[in-house]
C-alpha cells in the first residue's frame, strides 16, 4: 500500500514500485490515493476536489494517468486497489465543498483528528450522502479491480458533536444509525458498478453498521485484531501495523515534540514480518477467510527522495511469507533478500543493505550462534 496523499509520487516513482513488486510476485498494489492533507486524483464529474484540493497542478492523477498506472500494473500480474477513505480523513474536501465537511481544520486538531489537518464528511446530511455516493461510484470507474476500499477508519465523534450542522441533521437518530445509512450509500454505489467493498477494521469491531457479506476487511490496527474479525465472518487481508507498517520507527513528525516516536514504533524489521503467522489464532474455517497481506507505506515522512529504501528489499519479505506460509526460517532467507536486494539495485530500485557486505557474502557468518 502506497499513500499518495500525504506527499506526492510521480508516476514514475509508482512504476518503478510496480517493477520491484513484480519481481518478488506481489500482485496487489493498494493506492491510498487521496486523505485529508490532499486530494490529487482527478475525478470526472468532481474535477473540482483536486484542482483545490491537490498539492499544484503538477501534483495530480489525472483519469489518463490511471489507466496508465492500471495498465502497467495489470502488465506485470498485479492488480491496482484504490481507496478514497471515508468519511473521516476527507478535510481536504472542504476547500471545493465546505458545507459537506464538519471541523474544517479545527484546532487544536488533536482534539478532533488522529493527525492534521481536521475534517470529516457530514455523514448524516443527505446533500453529503449524494454527494459521497456519487463521488464513490465516479472514482471506482475508473479502476479496472473488482475492489475499492471506501476506508472507515479513524472516525473521531468530538468533531461532529461540535457540528453543528451535523447535530441538526441527525434529527434524533444516533450516530451509530446515521453511519450506518451513510455506510449503505456508499457500498451500494459501489455495487451498483459491480464492485466489493474493501473497509478497514473499524467498520466491523468498533461500529454497527450494514456491509456486504463478501466485504473484506483490512486489519491494520494489531494482528490480535484478526480473529475478532474473521469471527464476524468477514474475508480479511492482514495490515497489521505491529508487523507491516514500514513507516514505524521514524521519530514523531508533529512539530515540536523532540522526547517524541512515532505511535507505531519500533522500526519494524524484515525479520519481524517474517515471523508473522497469517493463520494463528484461527480455525481452518476461519483461515479460508485470508486473502492474503500487505506491506503498508503511510508517508508523512516518506516521499520520491526515500521510496526505494523504506520499502525494499523488506517488503519482499511478506511476499515470501503470504505465498510460502508461516513457519519458515529467516536465517535461510535472508541469503535470498540479499541476493533480492542486489538485484534490485542493479535494476534501477535502491534497496538497502541488510548487513555489511562481509556478512552478505558469507552466510550465517553473521548469526548471533555462528
Amino acid at each position: 500500500m502506497l499513500d499518495t496523499a500525504r506527499n506526492f509520487f510521480p508516476l514514475s516513482d509508482i512504476k518503478r514500485t510496480l517493477d520491484a513488486m513484480s519481481w518478488v510476485k506481489i500482485n496487489t498494489f493498494h493506492w491510498h490515493v487521496v486523505d485529508s492533507q490532499s486530494f490529487p486524483l482527478v475525478v470526472p464529474g468532481f474535477k473540482e476536489l483536486s484542482d483545490k484540493g491537490s498539492y499544484g497542478p503538477a501534483s495530480v492523477y489525472t483519469p489518463n494517468d490511471v489507466k496508465d498506472i492500471v495498465s502497467y500494473a495489470a502488465a506485470r500480474g498485479i492488480d491496482v486497489i484504490a481507496e478514497i477513505d471515508t468519511p473521516g480523513h476527507t478535510s481536504v474536501i472542504s476547500k471545493s465543498h465546505p458545507e459537506h465537511i464538519a471541523c474544517p481544520e479545527a484546532t487544536p486538531w488533536s482534539s478532533f483528528a488522529n493527525e492534521p489537518p481536521a475534517g470529516q464528511l457530514r455523514l448524516a446530511s443527505p446533500g453529503t450522502i449524494d454527494f459521497t455516493a456519487k463521488l464513490i461510484k465516479a472514482a471506482s470507474k475508473m479502476f479496472s479491480s473488482k475492489f475499492f476500499s471506501i476506508g472507515g477508519d479513524e472516525i473521531n465523534t468530538n468533531c461532529y458533536n461540535n457540528d453543528a450542522q451535523t447535530q441538526t441533521d441527525l434529527a434524533g437518530r444516533t450516530f451509530e444509525e446515521a453511519l450506518d445509512t451513510f455506510t449503505q450509500a456508499t457500498t451500494g454505489a459501489l455495487e451498483e458498478n459491480g464492485k466489493v467493498p474493501v473497509v478497514w477494521e473499524e467498520m466491523v469491531l468498533e461500529h454497527n453498521v450494514t456491509l456486504p457479506k463478501e466485504t473484506v476487511v483490512m486489519v491494520w490496527i494489531s494482528s490480535e485484531h484478526v480473529s475478532a474479525v474473521a469471527q464476524k465472518g468477514f474475508r480479511l487481508v492482514h495490515a497489521a501495523s505491529d508487523f507491516f507498517y514500514l513507516d514505524c520507527g521514524g521519530g514523531g513528525w508533529v512539530g515540536d515534540f523532540a522526547s517524541g516516536n512515532s505511535w507505531c514504533d519500533p522500526f519494524k524489521t524484515w525479520q519481524k514480518s517474517y515471523s508473522f503467522d497469517p493463520t494463528a489464532s484461527l480455525t481452518a474455517d476461519q483461515a479460508n477467510l485470508v486473502l492474503g497481506g500487505q506491506h503498508l507505506l503511510w508517508t508523512e515522512q516518506s516521499g520520491p527522495e526515500n521510496l526505494d529504501p523504506v520499502v525494499w528489499p523488506r517488503a519482499a519479505s511478506s511476499a515470501e511469507l503470504f505465498w510460502t506460509g508461516p513457519g519458515q526460517n529467516a536465517g535461510a532467507a535472508l541469503p535470498r533478500l540479499h541476493d533480492v536486494a542486489y538485484r534490485m539495485r542493479r535494476r534501477g530500485v535502491n534497496a538497502i543493505a541488510l548487513q555489511p557486505q562481509w556478512c552478505a557474502l558469507r552466510p550465517g557468518a553473521c548469526d548471533l550462534t555462528a
